[in-house]
């Protein structure tokens, strides 16, 4: 018999495994996949002897999490069919229609596999491993900051080639290859919808501004060279 973890005795996860979580699946609920995320559920229950740690998560709204229970997204799934089939037999509390439950445990498989993803990971740890939240406020606070930043990107900047090995800041392509010890700011003189322009047809090649000015530039000194 798998021992009980109480709920005062489970580990308080930091604020970067929260925005981990919490950004999956677009930062909306696992299991409805229309509410947004808003809290952190054990996809197999801590009471059925699931892990108290990131790769049993899933981000669920909290209707969600408080419907599904003490069971795994497998058997909550079968509940809500046989609810569906026999309506007055109490299989459970709250109905859902059969194409939203069916593509539960599909959902589920794929964002485990996004939060597995040790890139991704990594990302977050790096870029806010050093934020902390006292209540749900402040980490609501994190996250839209945290959504916000990722919203910027035209790509995801973990999948990204890094510029560097550090293994205490990112060196990401996208985000961070400012970093990289032999790299080197330029300013760059535009009007105001020259830039805007540029910064479109960036977005629009899912590219990084200082990539593509790296490749102008070498493309201007190479054909120097020839001349």
């Amino acid at each position: 018999m798998v021992d009980k973890i109480r709920r005062g005795e489970r580990a308080q996860q930091k604020t970067w495994q929260w925005l981990m979580v919490l950004t999956a699946q677009r930062g909306l609920c696992t299991y409805c996949g229309r509410s947004a995320a808003s809290t952190i559920d054990h996809e197999k229950p801590i009471a059925d002897g699931g892990a108290d740690i990131w790769w049993n998560f899933v981000p669920a709204c909290d209707d969600c999490n408080r419907w599904k229970k003490g069971r795994t997204a497998r058997n909550w799934v079968a509940n809500l069919d046989l609810h569906h089939r026999y309506p007055k037999a109490g299989f459970a509390t709250r109905a859902m229609r059969p194409e939203v439950y069916a593509g539960i445990t599909r959902r589920v498989e794929r964002v485990q596999r996004e939060i597995a993803d040790p890139d991704r990971r990594e990302w977050f740890g790096l870029h806010y491993g050093s934020e902390r939240h006292r209540n749900k406020a402040e980490l609501f606070q994190i996250l839209t900051r945290c959504k916000e930043e990722l919203r910027g990107y035209p790509h995801h900047p973990w999948r990204t080639p890094k510029l560097g090995t550090s293994r205490r800041v990112c060196t990401r392509l996208m985000c961070c290859g400012h970093r990289h010890p032999h790299a080197k700011w330029m300013t760059a003189f535009l009007e105001i919808k020259d830039y805007e322009s540029f910064q479109r047809a960036v977005f629009n090649e899912r590219a990084h501004e200082g990539e593509v000015l790296g490749r102008i530039i070498r493309k201007y000194l190479t054909e120097k060279e020839k001349h």
